[in-house]
């Protein structure tokens, strides 16, 4: 291995600038006991003075927490920005030349969404939470763009999608005739930034991956680190995980079966989501917590999708349904689906409201407890076993079915629901998928 300049942070004399403005990692080779303290461009493979392999342990910090150099490049981002602050990144050199034209694309229909939002609440047209929902879709979307290295530029792609439909629906409401070019304009402003963001912003893993070929790390050692990392779950966990998930509105069934009121399914409810998943699974990813921030980015992120997810789906629906009326090819059947589907979630809507405890079990109790199944155990397992992508989906499906008593037009939004919850989960742990799950109810019985 090369030799290597040691830098202490006590030690002022001789240090060069980089390490006192944020470009310090602090590198753990193998049969290290501490640190090294070193520039990101010292680990590059041409012309670095320190040789680094996809397993060495890397931190921001002297003190941790340290991971695999393959796994913390996409996992920390605070972590990558210092990185490609230091190695030039062929895919951020392309997106940094076109991120500030996107964004200022982008802010006219996010800017004109807002004003019609404040419109329509103050003429008590609209609830304040969708208000609320868009204003930090539009923050997460300027938070994206105006970022050196992404962090969910998909998410901020499907926000920018979401917004296209809202203005489409407008359009197709009024079948075209007198709409003013500002909407034309905004529907397909934000359809051109979608699209740009989803075809130009790289991924993190893509990132991370340009970066340790930077390092001379391969994606076949990279790959390696994280199969490595990731505990394989047997099949017979996989199986009670799922009858875990599957007991819990089962549990449900039998006490409202029963006559049990609100106060005691609360408590059967919480019961079952502390106990079953220690049962099941006693070991959980969940307990290295994340960092206060991460959690709260996890939340923002969890709630755009969210949002992204429901509305755009919900308004792709409606402009579809509009199109077809304003043609004379809506047909008497789907007119009665559509608008079976909105009274289905408005009575529910309002059989939560007229009950104070129905309010509490609906924001506290349900969101805790799914969470900690849906989320906690099944999706842990599954992602585990299977890999994040089927973990996340699956997850999400199966919460999706157990809501078949609640909902049955509307079952698709209980799905993209778990979506938006499961990424909130990833990003963020347990907390952060309570969060979003909890204020997103409470927002739509507001």
């Amino acid at each position: 291995m090369n030799a290597m300049r040691i830098i202490s942070p006590r030690v002022s004399p001789n240090v060069t600038a980089p390490y006192y403005h944020g470009g310090v990692v602090h590198v753990r080779t193998e049969g290290e006991a501490s640190a090294r303290a070193c520039a990101p461009n010292e680990l590059v493979a041409e012309g670095g003075s320190l040789a680094v392999h996809a397993d060495t342990l890397i931190s921001r910090t002297e003190g941790g927490p340290f991971a695999p150099i393959a796994v913390a490049l996409e996992d920390d981002a605070p972590l990558r920005d210092d990185m490609v602050a230091a190695v030039p990144v062929p895919s951020l050199a392309a997106w940094s030349k076109a991120r500030i034209a996107v964004l200022v694309l982008a802010a006219v229909p996010l800017l004109m969404l807002v004003e019609l939002d404040r419109e329509l609440v103050s003429n008590a047209l609209l609830g304040p939470g969708r208000l609320i929902v868009d204003v930090l879709l539009a923050a997460y979307v300027a938070f994206e763009l105006t970022r050196r290295s992404p962090r969910m530029p998909a998410v901020a792609g499907a926000a920018m999608l979401a917004v296209s439909m809202r203005w489409f629906l407008v359009a197709t409401r009024l079948c075209g005739k007198g709409v003013h070019p500002a909407v034309w304009a905004a529907a397909a402003l934000s359809v051109g930034t979608a699209l740009a963001i989803l075809a130009r912003a790289p991924s993190r893993s893509r990132v991370a991956l340009e970066l340790l070929g930077k390092l001379g790390i391969t994606r076949s050692e990279a790959t390696a680190v994280k199969t490595k990392r990731t505990a394989e779950a047997s099949g017979a966990l996989v199986a009670a995980a799922a009858f875990a998930a599957a007991g819990l509105p089962l549990l449900l069934w039998l006490l409202r079966r029963g006559g049990a009121d609100v106060w005691v399914q609360a408590v059967a409810f919480v019961a079952y989501a502390l106990v079953v998943p220690l049962l099941v699974h006693r070991r959980h990813d969940d307990d290295a917590r994340p960092s206060v921030v991460r959690t709260l980015f996890a939340i923002a992120l969890g709630l755009v999708l969210t949002a992204s997810l429901l509305h755009g789906t919900h308004q792709f629906f409606d402009a579809g349904g509009e199109l077809a009326r304003c043609t004379g090819r809506l047909d008497e059947a789907t007119r009665k689906l559509l608008a079976a589907e909105a009274t289905e979630l408005s009575r529910r809507v309002a059989s939560v409201r007229a009950s104070t405890a129905l309010v509490v079990m609906t924001t506290a109790v349900m969101p805790l407890a799914e969470e900690r199944i849906y989320r906690g155990l099944l999706m842990n397992v599954l992602v585990r076993k299977y890999g994040f992508t089927y973990g996340l989906f699956a997850s999400a499906a199966a919460f999706g079915v157990a809501h078949v008593g609640v909902y049955e037009l509307a079952l698709y939004q209980t799905v993209l629901l778990g979506i938006g919850f499961g990424l909130a989960y990833a990003e963020g742990g347990l907390v952060a998928a309570f969060v979003v799950h909890a204020v997103w109810n409470l927002l739509n019985v507001a």
